[in-house]
């Protein structure tokens, strides 16, 4: 997605935190390499559980496809919390006391490590302690908040009732919790990336696995790296082998920054509704910025556009607005049981780790999956793994809306291969799959009014993509995959770009 203004969309397609990031240049991998743990992604989990194996004193080397910190990491409202939502009662219900008492633990945990790590690295990541709230505003639910408090409470967190917040708005009950966090992840993931550099650990950008045999990582570019352990930290894993895909469903979120002329609320906030919305303030360029989020669908099957907009319309109503800077989107993965996957690859070896499926909250967990990943390669026991295991039998209820999702993955998989189309009309800036003979291509017209194709087969399981208008890309809404309008990979799980093709004529 690149810094850009799409008429009729609030403010620039950059999130808050990647808009003038300083971001150096760091070389991709040029030669083959052996380390004792490769780490595939530069994301929070990639990079904290870098630098946790080489406090360890692991030998590592990490591998990322595009820029550091420039993927979902890079993406979200940046909230360090342990509260997600109504999490807790349902956990409860479906796992049991003790393993929500575990998410609860890993949770703080991971945002008190993340600002441990800035405080003894010296990054300033304008890290700031805020209470987080979930929201009603339905007084038909405040018994779903009410057990949501007590649930949380139960679990550790430091949780209370409330019918009160600094919302400028009324509310009909909330569940607060004290001593959560906002940063600023760019800043953070950058910090760490220098001090892995500094403590000797090799950051390669610009390059992308493309396959593992045992420990072996083959990249795009034909180099490798052997190791003894592999960490596949890259949201999604693109290895086929564990069935990740099928397991776990991309649910995509918008934000945008906002110029307020009243002061932002001084808490983070998520509403308990749908669509829901998630406010909290962030510094810029000296101001402080109210950032609203919210709008989630199943990524390809959705309008971004009209999502963005209904993001506008929500901060004129409720707040009184100057002016709008940034918009941008991520998507993550829902789990079928409601817990993050984080553990073996696959179950009948060790070597290859990954941590998957943290359902739009991977900050503070993906910080405690990095530890939990890293004790593992160094061959420790902790005693969160068996809740997180990949491997675990999910329990009894929670297949219906995972069965679905493939389901509707399965549909799209066949349907769009029936549609037909040409480019007429096609205006610039748009994009439209058209039929080509027994094939389909994705053809996308530009500002100029050329046209560009490619293949309009996902290079993962073969889905058809589908054009994103706001963001100009070509979405898979089967996996989750995302392509640049030329082809290249975005996000995975898919690791080749795709292919060009001959564009069409106008006539």
């Amino acid at each position: 997605m690149g810094a850009e203004t799409i008429q009729g969309l609030p403010g620039t397609g950059v999130s808050l935190w990647l808009d003038g990031a300083e971001h150096p240049q760091r070389p991709p991998l040029k030669r083959d390499l052996e380390v004792d743990v490769a780490v595939i992604g530069g994301g929070i989990v990639g990079l904290t559980a870098a630098l946790e194996l080489q406090r360890g004193g692991a030998e590592v080397a990490v591998l990322e496809g595009r820029r550091v910190a420039s993927g979902v990491s890079g993406n979200t409202t940046a909230k360090l919390s342990s509260l997600h939502g109504l999490s807790y009662d349902t956990i409860t219900s479906t796992h049991g006391r003790d393993v929500a008492q575990i998410y609860g633990e890993a949770n703080e945990w991971g945002v008190e490590r993340v600002e441990r790590l800035a405080s003894e690295l010296g990054i300033d990541c304008e890290l700031r302690r805020k209470p987080n709230f979930t929201y009603t505003e339905d007084p038909a639910r405040r018994g779903e908040i009410e057990a949501e408090a007590e649930a949380a409470t139960a679990a550790g967190l430091s949780a209370a009732y409330v019918e009160k917040t600094d919302l400028p708005f009324e509310v009909a009950a909330a569940v607060r919790v004290e001593r959560q966090a906002e940063f600023h992840p760019v800043k953070y993931l950058l910090g760490i990336a220098a001090a892995l550099e500094k403590g000797g650990t090799s950051v390669f950008e610009r390059t992308r696995a493309v396959g593992l045999t045992g420990a072996r990582v083959r990249t795009e570019a034909g180099q490798a790296v052997l190791a003894e352990r592999v960490i596949v930290a890259t949201q999604l894993p693109f290895l086929d082998r564990g069935l990740f895909f099928a397991r776990a469903y991309p649910m995509r979120s918008y934000a945008t920054s906002v110029r307020v002329r009243t002061q932002p609320p001084l808490g983070m906030y998520l509403q308990a509704e749908q669509p829901g919305r998630s406010l909290r303030a962030a510094r810029w360029n000296d101001e402080e910025l109210l950032i609203v989020g919210g709008e989630s669908h199943v990524l390809g099957r959705g309008d971004p556009v009209r999502r963005f907009k209904a993001l506008e319309r929500y901060a004129r109503e409720r707040f009184d607005v100057a002016g709008f800077e940034h918009r941008w989107s991520a998507h993550d993965y829902m789990p079928e049981d409601g817990l993050p996957y984080i553990g073996r690859a696959w179950p009948f070896s060790h070597r290859v780790l990954t941590a998957t499926g943290m359902r739009k909250w991977g900050l503070a967990m993906g910080t405690a999956a990095a530890r939990m990943l890293a004790d593992e390669a160094l061959g420790r026991e902790h005693p969160w793994t068996a809740s997180f295991d990949p491997w675990r039998i999910p329990p009894v209820g929670s297949a219906p809306e995972l069965l679905k999702h493939n389901a509707d993955a399965g549909l799209h998989f066949f349907a769009d291969r029936v549609k037909r189309g040409g480019v007429a009309g096609l205006a610039p800036g748009e994009g439209r799959v058209i039929g080509d003979g027994l094939g389909q291509t994705a053809v996308h017209r530009d500002d100029a009014g050329r046209l560009h194709a490619v293949s309009a087969r996902c290079t993962h399981l073969g889905c058809i993509v589908r054009w994103n208008d706001a963001e100009r890309t070509w979405d898979c809404p089967c996996h989750g995959s995302r392509f640049e309008t030329g082809g290249a990979v975005l996000t995975g799980p898919a690791v080749h770009p795709l292919q060009p093709k001959r564009p069409p004529t106008d006539d």
